[in-house]
């Protein structure tokens, strides 16, 4: 017996600010909706992120409840996990309705026991009417927080279940790291359940092997190393500048399968649905206003017409400053020559009058603050306060101006409120205040 199955990872839908780069997102879900039709697969695996955070916005959640129908009305289930973005730790969530409606089926189905101390975790296995295939995932948390779960896994009574099984996951692998992935945890593959037939993965949003993408095969069979059966198709459309610049359309794969040779063959689906044109500007000692021209000059050189322009600006200014080089003025000339759409980077551009930051291609927001914090405290020079010190209050002070007005507190309360935080944070005293004002 045969069987195929999509494997999709990182839809990430509604992830755009700009809703001209979601709209691709969209097309890309809707042809990777498409492609299972026509392939006829038996299921799909969702491996986490299928919206960019658990609370979208009502029109992703209808445009994708629409595509998932188009699964259901012809008898393809949909099998996932919880991403580390569409994952809520109070269930509130928006994959719930999913599930509710018969579109998806959850496969994290943890099972405690309580008879066991050290390792009382155990993820129940799910079958597919169809094929016979059992499947059970681990879905994910912000920061790796689910390390904990995997670490309380009863790997020995998850790996006594026979038949063909798939795991699923939403966590890079710490051995198929790469450098564009420093910054990234991962764990080892040792926190994985042996004896499965294929570990579908997400998290990822490069495509891990790459040589997927180069329209390559992976054969794989029950004698092939465990962490050549993790495979991850990466995101089915970018979700930033940097994968627009390095990898310019995202994908899916399709693994076709000999359930009684129990060998598997996966392919790369891309979905190349706008072009994209990376553009690096080196600013190097340059004025500002020359590498303006030099921008402007590369639109009327290169064909942008109906292209995204990831627009790169990097170096240190010989003259002027980072902010002459107008964001404003370089899109609406772009635009004007017939580009889809520019995203200009200048994280890496400086002058001598101001030294960068130094942050990495693949950091989260958290890591990225964290960075910045850091840099930019070990500058100060305050005579009765440490750098150390400057960095905590900065943490601080994000940290408690970030919290939501309470639904019993008045606007008024909630300004007096963090007035107050912000004083003591900085050990202000209310008098010295008073004083002051005098």
């Amino acid at each position: 017996m045969k069987i195929k199955f999509a494997h999709v990872s990182d839809c990430h839908l509604g992830a755009w600010r700009r809703e001209s780069l979601n709209e691709l997102g969209y097309q890309a879900f809707e042809q990777m909706i498409s492609t299972c039709l026509e392939e006829n697969v038996d299921f799909v695996l969702m491996c986490g992120d299928l919206y960019d955070n658990s609370n979208p916005k009502v029109d992703v959640v209808d445009l994708s409840i629409k595509q998932l129908r188009r699964l259901r009305d012809n008898d393809i289930p949909v099998y996932g996990i919880m991403g580390s973005h569409d994952f809520s730790p109070s269930n509130r969530t928006m994959i719930r309705p999913l599930i509710s409606a018969g579109f998806y089926t959850n496969v994290c189905q943890p099972e405690w026991d309580e008879n066991e101390q050290k390792y009382p975790l155990r993820l129940r296995w799910i079958q597919d009417d169809k094929t016979g295939i059992k499947l059970a995932g681990m879905r994910a948390r912000k920061n790796v927080l689910e390390k904990a779960d995997y670490e309380m896994l009863n790997l020995p009574a998850m790996e006594g279940e026979s038949g063909n099984k798939i795991f699923l996951l939403h966590t890079l692998l710490a051995e198929l790291k790469e450098s564009d992935y420093e910054e990234v945890e991962g764990l080892p593959r040792s926190f994985l359940p042996n004896n499965c037939w294929y570990y579908a993965g997400g998290h990822a949003h490069k495509t891990i092997p790459d040589k997927l993408r180069f329209g390559e095969t992976i054969k794989l069979n029950p004698s092939t190393d465990l962490k050549e059966r993790v495979i991850y198709p990466g995101c089915l459309f970018p979700t930033n500048f940097w994968e627009l610049e390095k990898i310019q359309h995202g994908g899916f794969c399709i693994v076709e399968a000999d359930l009684e040779k129990r060998t598997l063959e996966v392919k790369f689906h891309p979905l190349k649905i706008k072009d994209v044109l990376p553009i690096f500007i080196d600013a190097s000692n340059l004025s500002a206003q020359k590498v303006l021209e030099l921008i402007k000059k590369e639109a009327k050189q290169k064909n942008i017409e109906d292209k995204i322009i990831p627009l790169r600006i990097a170096g240190t200014l010989s003259a002027g400053k980072p902010l002459e080089i107008d964001s404003m003025e370089i899109t609406e000339f772009f635009l004007e020559k017939g580009a889809f759409e520019i995203l200009i980077n200048k994280i890496h551009l400086s002058s001598k009058e101001y030294e960068q930051i130094s942050i990495g291609p693949q950091m989260t927001i958290e890591q990225i603050e964290g960075r910045l914090i850091h840099e930019h405290a070990q500058k100060s020079n305050f005579k009765e306060i440490t750098k150390e010190k400057v960095e905590k209050i900065i943490h601080q002070l994000l940290k408690e101006l970030g919290d939501p007005m309470k639904e019993e507190e008045t606007k008024k309360d909630y300004v007096q409120n963090a007035i107050n935080m912000f004083y003591n944070i900085l050990g202000i005293q209310k008098e010295d205040m008073e004083e002051s004002k005098i």
